[in-house]
């Protein structure tokens, strides 16, 4: 299970109602700082966002003249034509 929160005078705030019984234990993950904007990535996340959307620019545009269409997919993963 996963709830997001934040924290309002040093203790944190779940978004959400959530029962959980008495002793049960948590982990908090800090995920990012809150900025006037939004949240921010830590700049490994951005690096590592950077990469894959570098890795996604350089595959090939599908043409006409591409043995392979997105329209054989389903015979491609199911064996049907």
């Amino acid at each position: 299970m996963v709830v997001h929160g934040r924290v309002k005078n040093g203790v944190i705030v779940l978004d959400e109602a959530v029962s959980l019984p008495e002793g049960a234990r948590v982990e908090v993950v800090v995920r990012s700082q809150p900025s006037r904007t939004g949240e921010t990535m830590s700049s490994a996340e951005h690096e590592r966002m950077k990469e894959l959307l570098d890795r996604i620019a350089a595959m090939p545009i599908e043409g006409s003249d591409e043995p392979f269409s997105g329209a054989d997919h389903d015979s491609i993963l199911y064996g049907q034509r």
